[in-house]
């Protein structure tokens, strides 16, 4: 971390705290301006021109409105933040938002119905016009006390997939539903859970072949904060049933290419919760047990939630609850869930009380887009959402391998004890240009020495030369670095270890 900065705002004479993010993050952006009161519970998608769609809630768990703003890849605003109309402002909450494959924008939240809270659903289309008007699209299950939790999945058909919990007379169940791209019904309920078996808090993911994968917890007279694991295929059939996972709540799920399915959730414990990750195959078998994410010294972890790039790289982020502040957690990881990235800060205390909440979404640059819940306007008193971009650590994602014929880049001796010779030639004209430029970063993705050689020529050799120190001449510990050639169009990696 950096360290922080102050200053004293002379137009209001109010101390104001500056604090300077890590390498890549940027500042943290206000976006509610105009509406009032609490918004809370935002979500946040991206659409194929790399744009950021992001909604919430003016008034959770009463009557309010539902708003959504969209922005460029930089954060730049393109529709300001603007209420989706709906005469009735009932909406319940838990604010939901995704893009298809067509750059159509699908939004849900929790609507107040008589038989209890059901799915209230809108569409529009990628300038922000009303596609489909917003009304009830599957009303409650006879209920009203159940929190109505839901998260929502689009599949390769452009259907929308629900999964949510819902109270009727027994006890708490998870449902699974199915609107079309209009968001009319086409699987109007199925129960997942058992009967009996009070069951909550669901996340959801679709594959490649449009099967669901859902987690949520259960509780039995045994055992309470079960993660459970179902699988239903594109019609709605059960292939898997409530296999439990262990301890564990609130999943976000993401299948990657080859079909395994990767989870974050909160795990409970005696004294503290931990945010932890765990991998499975397409079937709900365990291929990598659950792993810590979270640091052990803070005992408040809340709300995990997780995107994967397109080079299946998975960001994680989370909020704590630390004496009455929420600093937002990122860590990137591989599909392994071992730490490319390990967790840091990105959102600081003060600036969040009574807030929280963060989602986070990736465009197809693989830039990072996350939002929250912040309470730093009117502490105490209104809630905003605020958003921040990533630039998702240049360098280690890029990572490839090349055969020697098409080697570009030479890293020798590697591993090496006191210097090593970065050496590079240019092989094709595509490539060429006259100020190439060579990074060292960390293991971390931390920026540690930069190079610009003379200019290179086409089929002409060039090298310098890395004694394992950093910018300010200080040795650099033993391990894994990683070298990056880049020019204008041209970007190449290789692992370098170094010895003690």
């Amino acid at each position: 971390m950096r360290r922080i900065l102050g200053y004293i705002n002379i137009l209001t004479l109010i101390p104001v705290v500056l604090y300077a993010y890590p390498e890549g993050w940027s500042d943290d952006e206000l976006l509610t301006p105009e509406t009032p009161g609490y918004r809370l519970d935002p979500d946040i998608s991206v659409d194929s021109y790399k744009n950021v769609w992001v909604v919430w809630d003016s008034n959770f768990w009463g009557s309010g409105y539902i708003y959504y703003t969209k922005r460029d890849s930089l954060g730049n605003c393109i529709i300001p933040e603007t209420m989706l109309p709906d005469p009735m402002h009932t909406s319940g909450g838990y604010t939901k938002v995704c893009v298809d494959n067509s750059d159509n924008v699908h939004i849900q939240w929790s609507e107040p119905s008589t038989t209890g809270k059901g799915i209230g659903y809108a569409k529009l289309n990628n300038s922000g016009a009303i596609v489909v008007t917003p009304h009830l699209a599957m009303p409650g299950y006879g209920g009203g006390s159940s929190c109505n939790r839901h998260e929502i999945a689009i599949d390769k058909y452009k259907n929308i997939n629900v999964v949510w919990d819902e109270s009727p007379m027994e006890t708490n169940q998870i449902s699974y539903t199915k609107l079309d791209s209009l968001g009319d019904t086409i699987i109007a309920r199925i129960r997942v859970s058992p009967i009996g078996l009070y069951s909550i808090w669901p996340g959801i993911g679709a594959d490649s072949s449009a099967n669901n994968h859902m987690g949520y917890r259960t509780d039995t007279a045994t055992m309470a904060d079960r993660l459970t694991y179902s699988k239903l295929d594109s019609n709605g059939n059960i292939l898997v049933s409530n296999k439990p996972l262990g301890i564990g709540l609130l999943p976000t799920i993401i299948s990657d290419r080859t079909q395994n399915i990767h989870m974050v959730y909160l795990k409970p414990t005696p004294s503290r919760n931990d945010v932890c990750y765990l991998k499975l195959d397409n079937n709900g078998n365990i291929l990598v047990p659950s792993k810590q994410l979270s640091l052990t010294q803070y005992i408040h972890n809340n709300s995990p939630h997780m995107a994967m790039d397109s080079l299946q790289y998975l960001h994680v982020v989370w909020d704590m609850d630390s004496a009455g502040t929420f600093p937002i957690m990122y860590t990137k990881l591989d599909t392994l869930g071992n730490f490319v990235i390990p967790p840091m800060q990105v959102v600081y205390p003060p600036y969040t009380p009574g807030g929280g909440g963060a989602r986070i979404a990736v465009d197809l640059s693989n830039r990072l887009h996350l939002v929250w819940v912040d309470g730093r306007v009117n502490p105490g008193v209104t809630t905003d959402i605020f958003y921040k971009r990533g630039e998702n650590e240049p360098g280690i994602e890029e990572i490839h391998e090349t055969t020697y014929e098409t080697t570009r880049l030479i890293v020798f001796p590697n591993p090496f004890k006191q210097a090593t010779t970065i050496r590079y030639l240019i092989l094709d004209s595509r490539y060429l240009i006259q100020h190439p430029k060579i990074y060292i970063y960390d293991a971390t993705g931390c920026l540690v020495k930069s190079f610009n050689p003379e200019s290179s020529q086409e089929n002409q050799e060039s090298e310098v030369l890395w004694d394992g120190r950093d910018y300010a001449d200080k040795q650099r510990p033993a391990g894994v670095y990683f070298v990056q050639l880049r020019t204008k169009n041209y970007t190449e990696i290789k692992k370098v270890i170094m010895l003690e």
